[in-house]
C-alpha cells in the first residue's frame, strides 16, 4: 500500500458535504493529508473563488457563470454559490492550521489573474507549500515568470479527447509536443485544455523540469511509454481520479505513477 504522501485529496472530496470548501480543507488537514488539490475560478469583479466548474446553480436552480457573478453576491445567489470560499479565506485557513507540512495544489482555471493569485500565496507565506496547476499552459508560463521557484504542473490529455470531452471543453492540439506562449490577455469562464500527441517537448517541458514539476493526465489515458518518457525527463506523473485501492495498486504496478488524485475518503481511511 502506498503512503499517504502520494495521495492527493481531490477537491477535499469526502472530507465534507461539499467539495472545495474550507470545511473540507480543515478536515483533510486534520486527518493528516499531505497533498490537497483545489480549484480557483475568478468572479466578474476579479475575486479568486474556490470552485471547479465555470458555472453553478443558484438557490432557484438557475445556471449562472461565475465569471458573471460578483463576489459580494454569492450568499444572496445561494445554492452552490453559498458554499464557495474566496482564495483569500482558504489560504488564511491553510496558513493557520497546525498541519504545516501539507502541500497545496492550486488548480487555476482562468487566465489573466496570475498576479492576484500569486500575491495571495506570498501574503500568507505559502510559497514553499504550493504547486501551481493548470490546464491552460499560458497560466503556468506567466506564473513561472512571477515565481520561478514554485513547482508547476500541467494537466493535459494524452490520447485524443472523445466527443464527451469536446462537448464541454475547447481543445487545442499539439502534434509535436510543443506549446507556444500565448498573447491572449484573458481566458475567463471557459473550460479548455491541450491534447498532446505523445509527451511534451520544447519550452513547457523545460519549465516543468526547471521547477521539478509534474504533469497530470487522466488515469484512463496513461501508458507505460508515456510514464517512461516523463520520468526520463525528471518530471513526475499524477493521474486522476481513484476511489479504491485495487485500482491504485494496479496502476502503480503497471505505470509507476508518482501521485494519485483521490475522490473517496475511504482510500485515506485505509492508510491508517
Amino acid at each position: 500500500m502506498l503512503s499517504i504522501d502520494r495521495l492527493i485529496s481531490h477537491r477535499f472530496r469526502g472530507f465534507s458535504k461539499y467539495e472545495n470548501t474550507v470545511q473540507g480543507l480543515n478536515a483533510a488537514l486534520d486527518f493528516g493529508v499531505q497533498l490537497l488539490e483545489f480549484d480557483i475560478r475568478v468572479t466578474r469583479c476579479g475575486t479568486p473563488i474556490i470552485y471547479h466548474d465555470e458555472y453553478a446553480l443558484d438557490r432557484n436552480g438557475k445556471k449562472r457563470l461565475l465569471s458573471n457573478a460578483l463576489a459580494g453576491d454569492l450568499q444572496t445567489l445561494g445554492g452552490a454559490f453559498a458554499h464557495m470560499p474566496s482564495a483569500d479565506v482558504l489560504f488564511k485557513h491553510a496558513r493557520g492550521h497546525k498541519n504545516q507540512t501539507a502541500i497545496l495544489l492550486v488548480d487555476i482555471k482562468d487566465l489573466g489573474f496570475e498576479e492576484e493569485i500569486n500575491s495571495l500565496v506570498h501574503f500568507y507565506g505559502l510559497e514553499n507549500r504550493v504547486v501551481y496547476v493548470s490546464w491552460i499552459p499560458e497560466v503556468l508560463y506567466r506564473l513561472h515568470t512571477l515565481a520561478p521557484q514554485i513547482p508547476l504542473c500541467l494537466s493535459h490529455w494524452c490520447l485524443p479527447p472523445n466527443k464527451s470531452i469536446r462537448a464541454k471543453h475547447i481543445v487545442s492540439t499539439s502534434i509535436t509536443g510543443e506549446i507556444p506562449r500565448n498573447s491572449t490577455p484573458y481566458i475567463h469562464g471557459q473550460r479548455r485544455g491541450w491534447y498532446i500527441d505523445g509527451g511534451l517537448t520544447g519550452k513547457m517541458l523545460e519549465v516543468l523540469k526547471f521547477t521539478k514539476g509534474y504533469v497530470c493526465v487522466p488515469q484512463d489515458m496513461i501508458t507505460p511509454e508515456l510514464s517512461e518518457y516523463y520520468h526520463n525527463h525528471q518530471i513526475r506523473i499524477s493521474t486522476f481520479s481513484y476511489t479504491d485501492w485495487d485500482h491504485i495498486n494496479r496502476h502503480n504496478k503497471k505505470f509507476n505513477i508518482d501521485l494519485y488524485f483521490i475522490d473517496n475518503k475511504a482510500v485515506f481511511d485505509q492508510t491508517n
